[in-house]
Order: structure tokens, then C-alpha cells, then sequence
């Protein structure tokens, strides 16, 4: 995979989801704010809007504005560049090219909520609840795309451990 392939395969993945998370968060603010939760499939996919100040589940969300900053934006942020840096410079599988694009669309589309907006809150409005006591908690269309990058890194080093298990072995 050349480098300009690669740019060029980030480049597009992050603004085409950044753009649509983006997307969906103002359409959230302006549709469900303020209302009650509207369900679908007798309640098991709901949008509900929500503003989450933490991490995962509202991990940190009680911690100060300035400390979920440093910890929530600007790590991230280094994170993230991190990231970018590794997945220009380094070889990867194309399956991993994808998938840490889209951790890094998602990533950033979330990144953007917190530096923009007033509190530092992540824009979240949909929840699947099969039960009152399975349910996700309010997730966005970044989560989807950061969980789906995840499933899809964990593929990519599966291929890469299949593929090492079934190299001939070098005769001394």
C-alpha cells in the first residue's frame, strides 16, 4: 500500500464520517431535545436525546470541567495524532487501514463535541434496550464507527495470527 493510497483512504473515511456524525448530532439537537425518547421495534431501538460529559458510559462525567479536558480532549487528541502518525508511516493490512480510520473518525467526531461545545458534552440519541436490564447506554454515530473500527482491528490481528500459524517453518 503506497503512502498517497493511504492518506487518501484516511482523508475520505474521516470527513465522510466526521461529517455524518456531525450530521445526525445536529439533527438529534434539533428533533429530540428536550422530548420524550421516540421508540422503534416495541421500544428494543430508541432515539433519546442525551448529553454525555464522560467517557464510555458517563465514566468521569462528575470530574471537573478543566480535568475531563485534559483528560477527555487533550489526550485524546494526542491519541488520536498518535494514530494518524502510526497509520501513515507503518505497513498495515487493509483491513486495519479501515478499521483505525474509522477509530479516528469516531474519535474525532466525539473530539469535536468536546472542544465546541459549551459544558464539553458528547452528543449521544440512540439506545437499544431488549431488557430493562440489557440495554446499551446512549451512544452516537461516532460510538458505532469506534466500535466497529475496534471489531474490525481485532479481525485484522486474527488474520495476522492465523496467518503466522500456518507459515512454513525455516529449516536451520
Amino acid at each position: 500500500m503506497t503512502r498517497r493510497y493511504k492518506v487518501i483512504v484516511i482523508f475520505f473515511l474521516i470527513v465522510f464520517i466526521f461529517a455524518f456524525d456531525q450530521i445526525t448530532k445536529f439533527w438529534a439537537l434539533q428533533n429530540l431535545m428536550g422530548k420524550s425518547a421516540i421508540p422503534y421495534m416495541n421500544g428494543l431501538f430508541q432515539f433519546i436525546y442525551a448529553e454525555n460529559p464522560g467517557a464510555f458510559l458517563g465514566l468521569g462525567g462528575q470530574w471537573s470541567r478543566e480535568t475531563r479536558f485534559i483528560i477527555f480532549a487533550l489526550i485524546v487528541l494526542f491519541g488520536l495524532g498518535g494514530m494518524l502518525w502510526y497509520l501513515i508511516k507503518k505497513e498495515n493490512l487493509k483491513v486495519n487501514l479501515y478499521a483505525y480510520s474509522f477509530i479516528l473518525a469516531g474519535g474525532f467526531g466525539n473530539l469535536w463535541d468536546r472542544l465546541f461545545h459549551d459544558d464539553g458534552h458528547v452528543i449521544d440519541f440512540m439506545l437499544i434496550e431488549v431488557t430493562s436490564l440489557l440495554r446499551t447506554g446512549v451512544f452516537n454515530v461516532a460510538d458505532i464507527f469506534i466500535v466497529i473500527g475496534v471489531l474490525m482491528a481485532l479481525f485484522g490481528e486474527y488474520l495476522i495470527k492465523s496467518n503466522k500459524n500456518t507459515l512454513p517453518l525455516k529449516q536451520p
